[in-house]
Parts: structure tokens; sequence; C-alpha cells
């Protein structure tokens, strides 16, 4: 939700960016069948709990590489068990009721990276193409093997594509 919280910022405030970083960001309106997934996972985590929900909902944000996504699994299961139902549901519900976005797009004038995994299933790299053609000065880098979650799947490739992003910047 990162992305769409910058963009925004970038909506309310364009003058205060300098340059804008989208990892892993989906910028399309509600999609048919979204209402219903979203509501099943929080079904899923008020009758069965956070570990349930972990179980369900972090496999097919992971990339290619199982090994990696066994080392991750533990950690972000951690991290989904120190939430609440409720706190998810605030999630599901700034989701299921976020703005549009796609008019903002065109008129971004400061250099943006847009980052993707090759295996992001939820912000595939087609879809970062799509947001790159209406982002003037747009860059488009793709993390090889990482899913939707590439930050933590792949750090150091998340961190070399930003630092020769932002020497640009």
């Amino acid at each position: 939700m990162g992305g769409r919280v910058a963009l925004e910022i970038m909506r309310a405030a364009p003058r205060r960016i300098t340059g804008l970083a989208l990892l892993n960001t989906g910028v399309h309106a509600v999609r048919d069948g979204e209402p219903q997934s979203r509501s099943r996972l929080l079904r899923l985590a008020y009758e069965q709990g956070m570990s349930a929900l972990a179980a369900e909902w972090l496999p097919p944000l992971m990339g290619s590489d199982g090994a990696r996504t066994a080392e991750l699994m533990p950690q972000l299961t951690a991290m989904i068990q120190r939430w609440t139902a409720d706190a998810f549901a605030g999630q599901v519900s700034a989701m299921l009721n976020r703005p549009e976005v796609l008019s903002v797009l065109p008129t971004i004038a400061v250099p943006t990276l847009l980052l993707s995994g090759s295996d992001d299933s939820w912000s595939p790299v087609s879809q970062q193409e799509s947001i790159r053609r209406r982002i003037p000065h747009a860059t488009l880098f793709e993390i090889h093997g990482a899913g939707h979650m590439a930050p933590l799947e792949r750090p150091d490739s998340v961190a070399i594509a930003l630092r020769e992003w932002l020497l640009k910047v």
C-alpha cells in the first residue's frame, strides 16, 4: 500500500516531491472478484486467526525461489501474527475504497523508479510497463526471481536498483 500512499502525496503536494520510487505498486481500480477474494481472507483472519491468514495469503506473494521463501516465511508469518484481524480489516477497507490514480500518472514530472519482481503476480512486470508508459521520466527495474515482496526477497538487488536510480536523481 506504500505506493498508493506515495501517489496520493504526489496528487496532493507534487511540488514537494523530487523523486518517486514505486515498488511492486498497483494502480488499477478494484477488479472483478477482488471484494470477494479480500473478504474471504478477512473471514479467515477473524475465524481462524492471523496464522491461518499468513499461511493462505503469503505464499502467492512470493517469488519462485523456494529456499528464500522458506527462509522468509517465519519472519513474515510473525509479522502478520502481530496484527489483529481488525487491523487487517482496515487494510482491506482501504484497498477496496482506494481512490483512482491513473489520472495522476501523466502529471508526475519527477524522476520515477518502478520496480517489480519478475514473479510478482499481484503487480506484474507487464503492469509496471503499462505504468511506465504513462509516467514521463519513469524507469522500470525488474528484480529477477522475486515476487510481490521484492525488497525482502532480494534486498541486495533492490538496493542496487534504488542506488542507481538515486544517483540519477
